[in-house]
């Protein structure tokens, strides 16, 4: 039997995981990335500089993570590190920054949650920009001052559309942010959205997001890990009914 495809949407670097554990999981990984990422090593190191000092360092994905290691490997060592799930985590913790907070739910609302109350502190908050504002509105509502810094941007790759449209139709589109649900929304012909298949997200943020958009969200991930997104893949693919 011709194992499943499964659409992977996220950046490049980030896709060579997900594409082995979708082959170890007998699925066919199809990569066309939704978004291309460049980071601002400059805009880094010219915060860092500004803000010497900082209380929380607040990192929701692994990219910022990398982006602060490239752009101001030495700063805030010795603020409390807040990670907004396992895989922000483990590149932290493989970079050489000591996570303090962790949420037990991995979006970032729950780790402003999970930080408590942030009167008089002051955030750093590294991002790429396509963050959520709700983000920004959680850490001021919680009572912090906020150094914000897009650390690196995500543009949309030359010729998404007609590779889009070339590796159509799968049976299943995985969506590891809600950037992802925007790209593959604004880059897919309306008239093929049954061509993306069962659309898992990683999140109930990124499943927001697709909803929002129109896209029919068949299956969240829980966890919000990579290997949460395989088994509810494998699960809207190979369970009778699903």
């Amino acid at each position: 039997m011709t194992p499943p495809r499964v659409l992977i949407t996220r950046a490049l670097p980030d896709a060579p995981p997900l594409a082995r554990a979708l082959i170890d999981g007998g699925m066919q990984p199809v990569l066309v990335p939704m978004l291309e990422r460049r980071f601002r090593p400059d805009a880094v190191a010219d915060v860092a500089r500004a803000n010497p000092k900082v209380d929380v360092v607040f990192v929701t994905s692994p990219a910022a993570a990398e982006a602060l290691a490239i752009g101001a490997p030495s700063a805030w060592r010795d603020a409390t590190w807040a990670a907004v799930g396992p895989s922000t985590e483990r590149r932290l913790r493989m970079l050489g920054y000591r996570v303090a907070v962790v949420p037990a739910k991995a979006t970032a609302l729950d780790l402003v949650a999970a930080l408590g109350d942030l009167s008089g502190q002051v955030v750093a908050w590294p991002r790429g920009d396509l963050a959520s504002e709700s983000t920004s509105a959680g850490l001021l509502g919680s009572g912090a001052s906020i150094v914000d810094v897009v650390v690196y941007e995500n543009v949309a790759p030359h010729g998404i559309v007609a590779r889009l449209a070339g590796a159509l139709p799968v049976q299943a589109t995985t969506l590891m942010s809600g950037s992802a649900a925007e790209r593959l929304v604004a880059a897919l012909d309306p008239e093929r959205l049954q061509d993306i298949g069962k659309v898992v997200c990683i999140g109930p943020s990124t499943a927001e997001v697709a909803r929002r958009l129109g896209l029919p969200v068949d299956a969240v991930a829980r966890p919000h890990t990579m290997t949460g997104v395989i088994e509810a893949t494998r699960r809207v693919l190979f369970t009778p009914g699903s």
